[in-house]
């Protein structure tokens, strides 16, 4: 069993490639429990719901206490049963997310806050390894204006996404035995073969 997450910009590809890697693990006779955030857990649609309303934009540490308190939830009831269960579990965001989008380029005293709070929220329930899709800004836009699978996010017209994707390398380059930085400007099965040679060695 092995903890895995893939991170990366809206519009980078999370979902496809979430969606690959399961089917590729579950090809290979492993059990795997597919989550996401917020959404995993009890709490996180409606914390979501929060989160996308366009009547009033969030400070940053009320986005990032919202998320945690979802966070805390789907650790507790989803990721830890899981791995207990000796599943394998590939969740599409995680805390890195939440640092490269609630704590990168915000003001001094957030990265303090956001460490106490992953201490207390995630404390050992680390992936093994995570997968930052790395997209230009632009590139990433294009993709967003032809997504076929429905998904409408309010507050993405408010993001800056040039520093966002900093963030995730900036947290890349601070956990590298952690994360692995792969070229998602490239075909899905080119990203895929990229990021399962990334994952072989938990198997």
């Amino acid at each position: 069993m092995a903890f895995v997450s893939i991170d990366g910009i809206d519009g980078s590809g999370k979902s496809v490639q979430v969606k690959r890697l399961v089917e590729r693990l579950r090809e290979e006779g492993k059990n795997v429990v597919q989550t996401k955030e917020p959404d995993g857990g009890r709490l996180g649609r409606e914390i979501r719901a929060l989160l996308t309303r366009t009547d009033r934009q969030l400070e940053r540490v009320e986005e990032l206490l919202l998320i945690n308190a979802a966070r805390y939830d789907h650790v507790r009831s989803v990721i830890r049963p899981a791995l207990a269960a000796q599943n394998w579990v590939v969740s599409d965001r995680y805390f890195d997310s939440t640092y490269a989008l609630q704590v990168f380029g915000g003001a001094d005293d957030l990265l303090p806050l956001f460490d106490a709070v992953m201490r207390s929220v995630v404390g050992d329930s680390r992936p093994d390894a995570t997968i930052i899709l790395d997209l230009s800004a632009d590139k990433a836009a294009e993709r967003r204006k032809i997504r076929k699978d429905g998904h409408s996010d309010p507050a993405e017209a408010m993001r800056d996404f040039v520093q966002i994707a900093a963030g995730f390398r900036s947290a890349a380059a601070q956990d590298p035995r952690r994360c692995h930085i792969v070229n998602a400007d490239r075909t899905e099965e080119e990203v895929h073969a990229d990021i399962w040679s990334r994952i072989t060695p938990l198997l």
